[in-house]
């Protein structure tokens, strides 16, 4: 894929997600005559709306990512590290969350965009000799699924 056509294909995603948060705001709001009557409930209800609580809940499972310490990346984390080239074997990968991404519901799934994301590689480089690089995402964007159960969220990373 080239740079342009990865720069198009962003931007009709980033479309698609302003026209499908712009008309889950507007299915929100209601018909304006209707009347409007509380409803006493025995419950107790959530404080902040799914979005918020789906952010609040992704920002921790990817804090908890980026606390992980190994020689790979974490499993259902959304990251990936184009170490392949440089490396013959890595033997540590520290990661540091600059900026967490901002998470955007679509129905039962959500994609969380505009983090930035950098991760320091050491092992032994394809030349034998040890080596370590570090590597920058400011675009750093995840994918995956929401679970709502009553007052609990599932955030599940593809």
């Amino acid at each position: 894929m080239t740079r342009r056509t990865a720069w198009i294909v962003a931007a009709a995603v980033a479309a698609a997600l302003l026209v499908v948060t712009a008309i889950w705001l507007l299915q929100g709001r209601g018909s304006p005559d209707a009347p409007s009557s509380p409803t006493a409930t025995a419950t107790a209800t959530p404080t902040g709306s799914v979005e918020e609580r789906a952010q609040e809940a992704l920002d921790r499972r990817l804090t908890a990512c980026a606390a992980h310490a190994g020689a790979a990346p974490p499993e259902h984390c959304g990251i990936r590290i184009p170490w392949g080239t440089e490396f013959a074997v890595v033997s540590g990968i520290r990661f540091r969350i600059e900026t967490l991404p901002v998470l955007a519901v679509d129905g039962s799934s959500f994609t969380a965009a505009g983090g930035s994301l950098v991760a320091t590689v050491t092992g032994t480089g394809q030349d034998g000799a040890p080596r370590t690089e570090t590597y920058r995402t400011d675009d750093w964007t995840v994918r995956g699924d929401l679970l709502v159960d009553g007052s609990a969220i599932d955030v599940s990373i593809w």
